[in-house]
């Protein structure tokens, strides 16, 4: 995680480490809570850290990987002239969409949002916020019967 911190400037929530520790590249029993925000927000996997990701067979869902794709389309920054990443993608979403966390307008807590990948072009990418923290984000995820 660090590796990865380091590359992209950014300090990751503890949270979002905690659950990178436990579930790392999972998917989602049920997202259904997401899709009545947001229709588009049907979660394929969360992303991952994946060793070797080139020869993995889910070497598509590494955070890197995806991270490198859309940085040199310039859909997860704001400024061409920002050395790091504004936009984190933490899911992959069923029609190519991305969750991401949101560093630009908070540092040290991002926040949620949904990545239009359609509708964003370079250093315009189109997001709306989905939680104002991962933390927030996941409690959004639970059932009644798991909280």
């Amino acid at each position: 995680m660090a590796e990865i911190e380091a590359s992209f400037r950014i300090q990751l929530p503890n949270a979002y480490k905690e659950f990178l520790k436990h579930y790392n590249a999972c998917t989602v029993i049920d997202s259904t809570p997401l899709t009545i925000i947001n229709k588009r927000c049907q979660i394929e996997r969360f992303l991952g850290i994946i060793k070797n990701f080139s020869e993995h067979p889910y070497g598509v869902y590494d955070i890197g990987c995806c991270e490198t794709s859309l940085g040199e389309q310039g859909r997860n920054f704001y400024d061409e002239d920002l050395i790091g990443s504004e936009l984190i993608p933490i899911a992959k979403l069923a029609w190519g969409d991305y969750l991401c966390l949101n560093f630009h307008y908070d540092k040290n807590n991002p926040s949620v949002d949904f990545l239009d990948y359609e509708e964003s072009y370079e250093c315009d990418p189109v997001t709306s916020k989905i939680a104002e923290t991962f933390q927030e984000f996941l409690s959004m995820l639970l059932s009644k019967n798991t909280k």
